[in-house]
């Protein structure tokens, strides 16, 4: 009978030796600092956009208030509200008003010219010429009242002696004697007429 041996410590089977846990990485300050920046930025990235979104919508809304309009409620595009335009109205102006002029003239001697026209002429040497002669009237005027008749007096000179007669003016038309007989001394005596009067009949 063999003695029991004791087995060796050497022989024994290891005892299990406790797990020790993972060792998990515990974060630093350094990655702590990273990751809140980070989640800091995406942050303050977000509220920008949503700041300038809504100061966007306050412009519009401003500019529609500025131009007379009421902001869109709705999703789609938004038309501008018409504008009505003030007719702006002009100070009265008064203007002189304009003189009336007379429609016909009031006739003076200077409007009417005469001509004496040659009818005919028949000459005696050194006793002179015997001539018959009619008065063409030119009227300078604007024009006559066709109611009114007029008498013009008239003298011929340049004859043996002044020679005086009348003719009648009504509108336009001259009532003037169709033929007059005067003398003169020589045969290179010319006869002229004027008028001295204007008389209303």
């Amino acid at each position: 009978m063999t003695d029991p041996t004791i087995p060796s410590q050497a022989d024994q089977p290891a005892a299990p030796s406790p797990i020790e846990p993972a060792a998990t990485a515990t974060p630093t300050s350094k990655g702590r600092n990273v990751k809140a920046w980070a989640v800091g930025g995406v942050a303050l990235i977000t509220a920008l956009c949503c700041g300038g979104v809504g100061i966007a919508a306050l412009s519009d809304d401003d500019s529609d208030a500025a131009a007379g309009g009421r902001p869109s409620t709705s999703a789609g595009p938004t038309s501008a509200a018409p504008t009505t335009v003030t007719p702006t109205t002009a100070a009265a102006t008064t203007t002189a008003p304009t003189p009336t002029l007379a429609l016909y003239d009031e006739p003076t001697r200077k409007d009417f010219k005469l001509a004496v026209k040659v009818l005919r002429k028949k000459c005696f040497g050194s006793a002179g010429c015997n001539i018959s002669y009619r008065i063409d009237v030119t009227y300078t005027g604007t024009g006559l009242d066709p109611a009114k008749t007029y008498e013009v007096t008239y003298e011929v000179r340049g004859g043996e002696d002044p020679m005086v007669n009348t003719f009648e003016v009504t509108g336009d038309t001259a009532s003037v004697p169709q033929e007059e007989d005067g003398g003169t001394r020589r045969s290179g005596d010319k006869l002229t007429a004027v008028v001295t009067d204007v008389a209303e009949l």
